[in-house]
C-alpha cells in the first residue's frame, strides 16, 4: 500500500527522549477506514506514536501521511485528528451538547450547526436525554461515550484511541468495545486503538501491529497473530503459547527431538521459514503449540498428529474451561486447555497420551 494511497502511514517513524529510544524505524499503513491496533506493554511506546501521529510531539526521523497528505509541517490544529483519552479529558465547565459542539465550532461550524451536530452524536452513543448536564453528574462509562461523541462529531481522517476503556470495569469495557467498533465502521474511520489489553486488541481490531521496546514485532490479523506468530514474544504475548527447546533431527527437515526426550514433528513452512532467517540459530530452536490444540485420551484416527506420553502434574479451574500442566519426558512442562470434559480425562498424577496437530507445531528461533 503506497502512502499516498493509505488512510495513514507511518514511515521509518523515530523518537528518542534523552538516550532513550521510544520508536525505532517504525513501519505502518492503515487502510482508510480500516481499524489497527497497536498492542504492547506499559513503555512499548505505544503512545508516543499517538502523539506523533496527532502532532503533540515532532518525531526525530520519519514520516507522518494522513489521509495521502504529508504531515512533516502541519500543527496539530490541521490535522483532523479525532482523540479519545483514557482519562476522558471533558470540559468540566460545559454541558455534554457544549462539549460535544466544541469540535465542529473550531472547524468552522455555526453554533446552531454545531449544536446540532452533537445532538445527532449524543443520539448515536445513547446520551441525548442528558446533554444537559454537566461531566461531574454523570457516570465514568457515560463520560467516555461523551468523549467518543466529541471525537466523532468533527469527522476525524483518523481516530486515536489511546487505552479508552481501560479505567472502566470489565462489564463497561465490553459494552463500550461493541459500540465504538459499531461507530468505526459506520463513519468509516481510519483508526488506531492503543491498547496493552490482547483481549481488546483481538475483539476489535481489523489487524493488530504488536510493539515491543519501540520496534514492531508483527502486524497482522488476529487469527494470524494467534496461529502464525513471527517470532517468541509474539507468541508468548498474544494469548499463551508452549514453548518447547528442540534440536533438529539428521536427515528428518520436519522432525525434532527435544533434550533429553522425545522426537516431534514441526508445520513446514514454519521449519523453513526459521531456517531462512538464521542459519546459526538451530541450537536455540523452539517448537510451539498453543494450549487449546493440545488434546489428552484417546488417539485421532487421522494421520498428522504429534503424540506423546505425559504425566498430570497441576489442574486449574477457570470457570469455563480448565488448563491442565503436564510433565513430559526429559523434565519439559506443557499446558494443555479445554473444556470442563478434561475433568473426566484426567488426574494430578495420572499417565495420559497427548495428541495435537503437526500442523499447529510451528518452529520459531527466540
Amino acid at each position: 500500500m503506497n502512502p499516498r494511497d493509505a488512510g495513514l502511514a507511518l514511515e521509518k517513524l523515530g523518537k528518542r527522549f534523552g538516550d532513550t529510544v521510544s520508536v525505532s524505524d517504525l513501519t505502518l499503513r492503515v487502510g482508510r477506514g480500516e481499524l489497527v491496533a497497536l498492542l504492547g506493554s506499559s513503555g512499548a511506546g505505544k503512545s508516543t506514536v499517538l502523539r506523533c501521529i496527532a502532532g503533540h510531539l515532532e518525531p526525530d526521523s520519519g514520516e507522518i501521511w494522513i489521509g495521502g497528505e504529508l504531515m512533516d509541517e502541519a500543527p496539530p490544529e490541521n490535522r483532523n485528528v479525532g482523540m479519545v483519552f483514557q482519562s476522558y479529558a471533558l470540559f468540566p465547565h460545559l454541558s455534554l451538547r457544549r462539549n460535544v459542539a466544541f469540535g465542529p465550532e473550531r472547524h468552522g461550524a455555526s453554533r446552531n450547526e454545531a449544536a446540532d451536530l452533537a445532538n445527532e452524536m449524543l443520539e448515536r452513543v445513547g446520551l441525548l436525554e442528558l446533554a444537559d448536564r454537566y461531566p461531574r453528574e454523570i457516570s465514568g462509562g457515560e463520560q467516555q461515550r461523551v468523549a467518543v461523541a466529541r471525537a466523532l462529531a468533527i469527522r476525524p481522517d483518523v481516530l486515536l484511541l489511546d487505552e479508552p476503556l481501560s479505567s472502566l470495569d470489565q462489564t463497561l469495557r465490553r459494552e463500550l468495545r461493541s459500540l465504538l467498533r459499531t461507530l468505526q465502521r459506520s463513519f468509516e474511520a481510519t483508526t488506531v486503538w492503543v491498547t496493552h489489553d490482547q483481549e481488546e486488541a483481538l475483539t476489535v481490531a481489523d489487524r493488530v501491529a504488536v510493539l515491543d521496546q519501540g520496534r514492531l514485532q508483527q502486524v497482522g490479523t488476529p487469527l494470524e497473530l494467534h496461529t502464525r506468530p513471527a517470532n517468541t514474544f509474539v507468541a508468548s504475548f498474544v494469548g499463551k503459547m508452549n514453548l518447547l527447546p528442540a534440536v533438529p533431527v539428521a536427515g528428518r527437515p520436519d522432525a525434532f527431538r527435544l533434550p533429553g526426550g522425545p522426537v516431534l514433528q514441526a508445520e513446514r513452512d514454519s521449519v523453513s521459514r526459521a531456517a531462512s532467517g538464521d542459519p546459526g540459530a538451530e541450537a536455540g530452536l523452539l517448537l510451539a503449540m498453543r494450549p487449546e490444540v493440545v488434546q489428552i485420551g484417546h488417539p485421532p484416527a487421522a494421520p498428522g498428529f504429534n503424540r506423546i506420553g505425559a504425566t498430570v502434574r497441576r489442574i486449574s479451574f477457570l470457570g469455563d474451561r480448565l488448563e491442565i500442566e503436564l510433565e513430559l519426558e526429559g523434565d519439559h512442562r506443557l499446558l494443555a486447555r479445554g473444556n470442563t470434559l478434561f475433568e473426566s480425562l484426567a488426574r494430578e498424577g495420572d499417565q495420559v497420551r497427548l495428541y495435537w496437530p503437526v500442523a499447529d507445531t510451528r518452529i520459531l528461533i527466540p
